[in-house]
């Protein structure tokens, strides 16, 4: 399963860097178009001329604009770290806040599709039928069985046959 594991991670890895590519391409020519009417003076140039270089700008601009907006929708999540001090034995420490912190950091590493359905489970108090599922994500059965099954590899869910649907419970809490 690594491999498999591991394909997502370096498609992600190459799609970020093309995005740089894209959007240090497109700022160069963000600063090349703009200083045209600098170097040339505007008023020996046709309006023609002018009308092609402000489109020019205009796409430099969108495209650096989706460029950015792409880097920061796929930036990794930042953890952040609790502050230093002692951690055993100290009052209010104890599992239960282990536990959510484990959740916060596995909700954190999951995808927009898993993430919206582990939530559900989580808000069910970690046990729920899939037709529910699907009924309260508005997704199709299969897209709930398919996002159900990642899960299910990670380790964080479990589901047993219950009649003619499924019982899905969450394996992250802690009794």
């Amino acid at each position: 399963m690594p491999p498999r594991m591991a394909q997502p991670q370096i498609l992600l890895q190459r799609s970020r860097f093309l995005a740089k590519t894209v959007l240090a391409g497109a700022a160069v020519l963000l600063v090349l178009l703009v200083a045209i009417p600098f170097i040339v003076p505007h008023q020996s140039l046709p309006e023609q001329i002018i009308v092609f270089v402000s489109l020019f700008i205009l796409i430099a601009a969108l495209v650096a604009g989706t460029a950015t907006a792409y880097l920061f929708m796929t930036r990794a999540p930042t953890i952040q770290l609790s502050e230093p001090g002692p951690r055993a034995g100290s009052e209010g420490q104890g599992p239960a806040s282990t536990a959510a912190e484990v959740e916060d950091l596995v909700m954190r590493l999951l995808d927009g599709d898993e993430r919206r359905l582990m939530r559900l489970i989580v808000q069910s108090r970690g046990d729920v039928l899939q037709r529910d599922l699907v009924t309260a994500t508005a997704f199709s059965d299969a897209k709930v069985s398919r996002l159900l099954d990642r899960l299910e590899e990670r380790g964080l869910v479990v589901r047993e046959r219950q009649g003619m649907t499924n019982r899905v419970r969450l394996l992250l809490r802690q009794k």
